[in-house]
């Protein structure tokens, strides 16, 4: 358990670093270009504008919670591993999302610097220091992906919104951050302790963001003249709806049977 509390308090801090420092940097050097560009999809330049801020927020919070967190490894407290886990599921939406409206501005990823090793740590804190199994470490992270698609949606959404107001994205828009939010609490949820009910929480969430999902990409696929970024919601939604629904798979690879 020594072993485990030193390594998280590592990871943690590097987390925290990342988050602060990382965000700080990459915020004030690319903010204004960002919002500067011409973007090839509509609503980009609105995102790049008022949602790259708030996913900035979501990144140097995280490395706050990293930080209170290694004081928490490094103190043997058990609420430690709880706050790593919020950290990194906030951590890895606000190294993610950004990165679409700026390739669609024909920017660089910026953040994926950011992002890829903090996938790096996800699966050092859930198998090394959480001692999860790997069917849980990987449902969580695909319970992660369909939190962070279902945010994609009603962010676009909103953005549409504003830019086309066409009925169908003023419909469906609410009920993606539902989704996004029951995902958010399945993940965590996941990472520490998982219960039954977190199963009725993920078929709900993953049911409304195909009831909402479908159409909406298949309106904005026919809008485009090719597949829609919306669609990568329901994808997943719909990977995990089978999943929690099939007879026992949720037992085993939670280890709640």
């Amino acid at each position: 358990m020594k072993n485990k509390n030193t390594l998280g308090g590592i990871l943690a801090v590097i987390s925290a670093l990342m988050g602060i420092i990382g965000h700080f940097v990459l915020f004030l050097n690319w903010y204004h270009i960002g919002m500067g560009a011409e973007s090839a999809e509509p609503g980009c330049e609105i995102l790049l504008k008022y949602i790259h801020p708030l996913l900035t927020d979501f990144g140097i919070f995280a490395g706050v919670l990293f930080a209170v967190s290694a004081y928490g490894f490094f103190m043997k407290k058990e609420w430690a591993f709880l706050l790593s886990a919020v950290g990194i599921v906030l951590a890895l939406l606000g190294s993610w999302f950004i990165n679409v409206p700026y390739m669609a501005a024909d920017l660089p990823p910026i953040y994926f610097p950011l992002f890829w090793p903090y996938l790096v740590i996800y699966f050092l804190l859930a198998r090394n220091v959480g001692n999860l199994s790997w069917s849980r470490t990987l449902l969580a992270l695909l319970t992660g992906i369909a939190y962070i698609f279902c945010f994609m949606n009603g962010v676009s959404s909103t953005s549409r919104i504003i830019t086309h107001g066409a009925p169908i994205f003023v419909l469906v828009q609410r009920l993606h951050w539902l989704a996004m939010l029951g995902w958010a609490v399945v993940t965590v949820g996941l990472l520490i302790k998982p219960r039954n009910w977190m199963r009725v929480v993920g078929l709900v969430a993953g049911t409304t963001e195909l009831v909402v999902g479908i159409p909406l990409a298949f309106v904005t696929a026919q809008q485009l003249g090719r597949f829609s970024l919306f669609a990568l919601g329901p994808i997943a939604c719909l990977i995990l709806v089978v999943i929690l629904v099939w007879p026992g798979t949720w037992e085993r690879w939670t280890e709640t049977g």
